[in-house]
């Protein structure tokens, strides 16, 4: 049996690793943290995201949860246009993209929802102890590497390929190829890295390493599938 619990050293009481206070002595598990610290969490999801993840369960108000998930929702409708150049032989027509922004921002916020209750309801029958919440700050900070990609790399896209960036004739990589080669690399290396933050997430929370590959391989494959169906539909 799974179990994440921490041991209170006043009583020897088990309780949830998210607790402040023991519930059987009341005494101070741990250091309170009331908000996330933005800066300091960026810096741990680069460096040590065990660390960033704890902070993030910790901290009694999830701050800027829901500031990530609007910007990388606009990197996902980003990669929603270019997977479009790929399902559609001919030009993709991009009209209404503040009406499909707010459709994917809504898709992505049921997702986080739903994958956070199923964990939660998977983790208990482990024995793990977890909160709805916890989960879905933590899914929506995994996806963090996106905002990178919004920030920085679709800016250097741009300014490579200009209005060419979203068009198959010609296509960025009959332009520059080297160039459009190099950056979708970059761009595999932030869905990469976004998959081994979900991992390192859902570790923090389970402490068992398969059951965490299995659960964010469910939910980057069901992210990566929506887009996919929905480059298809949007822009036809």
């Amino acid at each position: 049996m799974m179990s994440n619990s921490s041991v209170c050293k006043q009583c020897g009481s088990e309780n949830p690793s998210y607790e402040l206070t023991c519930r059987n002595c009341k005494t101070y598990l741990r250091e309170r943290v009331y908000n996330i610290d933005l800066w300091k969490v960026i810096g741990f999801l680069i460096e040590s995201p065990k660390e960033a993840f704890t902070l993030i369960i910790f901290a009694e108000h999830k701050t800027f949860t829901s500031f990530i998930i609007l910007l990388v929702t606009g990197k996902l409708l980003i990669n929603l246009m270019f997977l479009s150049l790929v399902t559609h032989s001919d030009e993709p027509s991009f009209n209404n993209l503040i009406f499909i922004y707010f459709i994917l921002l809504s898709m992505l916020i049921a997702i986080l929802i739903l994958f956070s209750v199923l964990f939660k309801i998977i983790n208990k029958f482990f024995g793990i102890s977890t909160r709805i919440k916890d989960g879905i700050a933590i899914l929506a900070y995994s996806l963090f590497p996106y905002v990178i990609g919004l920030i920085i790399l679709f800016t250097i896209e741009v300014t490579v390929f200009g209005g060419n960036i979203f068009s198959n004739n010609p296509s960025p990589f009959s332009l520059k190829e080297f160039f459009a080669y190099a950056l979708l690399s970059f761009e595999a290396i932030i869905v990469l890295w976004s998959f081994f933050l979900t991992i390192a997430g859902m570790i923090r929370q389970t402490k068992n390493i398969i059951y965490s590959i299995c659960l964010a391989l469910a939910f980057n494959l069901t992210l990566f599938y929506l887009l996919y169906e929905g480059s298809v539909v949007f822009f036809k």
